[in-house]
């Protein structure tokens, strides 16, 4: 269910692009990009995400979404 990542200058320089107003939440998106078949990312702040090209939930938005899948 959880993958950790590394960042690399890569995914630094990527967030300096992303155009996100938070620049940690731009690392992370930056990294995440990175994992094959990522599905989402949760987070409490979803607002920060809404460039976001991942699906983004918050953590109960992401655990109904899968009682519903069942």
């Amino acid at each position: 269910m959880v993958q950790v990542a590394g960042t690399t200058k890569i995914e630094i320089i990527q967030a300096l692009k992303n155009g996100f107003k938070d620049f940690e939440d731009s690392i992370q998106y930056s990294t995440a990009l990175t994992i094959d078949g990522i599905e989402a990312i949760i987070t409490r702040n979803v607002k920060d995400y809404e460039k976001s090209e991942i699906a983004v939930f918050t953590p109960e938005n992401y655990l109904k979404s899968k009682v519903n899948e069942s």
